[in-house]
């Protein structure tokens, strides 16, 4: 499934190149980004007709359950021996976490310092992000690069590979019983997408180029870590509304830095209509944003070490 997907985002992007979408005929890039969406479907057909051919589904169904019941009884035993001994050293250690990550409302969120942490680090992270996506074309237009079309397919394209990177990610961790901490996960993506904040400033299209990528991967991967985070922090039992509370900072911060990305291209326009070309457009809104990064990586890795001693009991041990 890794691999179908990878392959999709790859096709999308070559797609999505100028020269590339010029020679291809519509119909023909249709058949393929259709051949990509159904390719999934093509993995239990062949593990059926595997099965049927080889003649071993029914030979496995029936070593599955003989297998089952003799381990079944041998971790029975093993089992039993094993819970007093890890019940004596863990009760506490479970109490305690689970205090700590008790099932809790909205109100009672509200209140806790881990709360306000994670929705500043999102606000400064996933959500200037959008923002400047959602700008990209305006942004592109006062540098004078006129190939706004590609560049935007590469962010999208970016950003679906931002989302996969952290369940690619999670997946190999998991079979190796180790898990990375959402909060540090966040800080680690934050900081490369401060410095393409940073990389902006220079004028060359290479750097617009590459500046976007990056803050696509880091914003899909944000807002897919969230979703884990959320879970982690405040527990599962009212995820939903939960995470609705969370992501209210989306359209807030939206209209600020928004609003804030117009100010500055109204004061620096210089034509009757109000439009703003050169560098000076968005000079003062990308320093300004790139701080903006810097500080909320700061902030998860504060949030990080708060929550600390919850990850190292849950996640770095075997």
């Amino acid at each position: 499934m890794f691999v179908i997907t990878i392959a999709t985002g790859i096709y999308a992007i070559i797609s999505s190149f100028g020269s590339v979408s010029k020679r291809l005929a519509p119909l023909n890039n249709l058949i393929g980004t259709a051949t990509c969406l159904l390719l999934p479907l093509v993995i239990p057909l062949a593990v059926k007709i595997r099965d049927a051919l080889t003649g071993d589904w029914w030979l496995n169904r029936e070593t599955r359950v003989h297998s089952s019941v003799v381990e079944e009884n041998i971790i029975g035993v093993e089992g039993l021996e094993n819970e007093v001994k890890e019940d004596e050293h863990l009760s506490h250690d479970q109490n305690s976490e689970e205090a700590m990550k008790a099932e809790i409302g909205v109100k009672l969120m509200l209140q806790r310092i881990e709360f306000w942490l994670y929705y500043f680090v999102y606000f400064f992270g996933a959500t200037l992000g959008l923002v400047f996506l959602n700008n990209l074309g305006q942004i592109a237009e006062s540098r004078g690069y006129s190939a706004t079309s590609s560049l935007v397919s590469l962010s999208s394209s970016f950003g679906f590979f931002g989302r996969l990177i952290p369940s690619l990610l999670g997946y190999f961790f998991s079979r190796s019983k180790y898990m990375i901490s959402s909060p540090a996960s966040i800080a680690a993506v934050m900081a490369p997408m401060a410095a393409a904040f940073i990389l902006l400033l220079n004028k060359s299209n290479i750097a617009l180029y590459t500046s976007t990528a990056i803050i696509g991967v880091c914003t899909g991967a944000i807002t897919s870590i969230s979703v884990s985070t959320t879970t982690e922090l405040f527990g599962t039992k009212n995820f939903s509304v939960n995470h609705n509370v969370v992501v209210t900072n989306i359209p807030v911060g939206s209209f600020l830095f928004g609003y804030l990305a117009a100010l500055v291209y109204r004061k620096q326009g210089h034509n009757e209509d109000g439009k703003c070309m050169g560098m000076e457009c968005y000079r003062n809104t990308f320093i300004l944003w790139g701080c903006f990064c810097f500080l909320g990586t700061f902030l998860a890795l504060i949030l990080y070490a708060r929550t600390r001693k919850f990850y190292s009991q849950r996640y770095f041990t075997r």
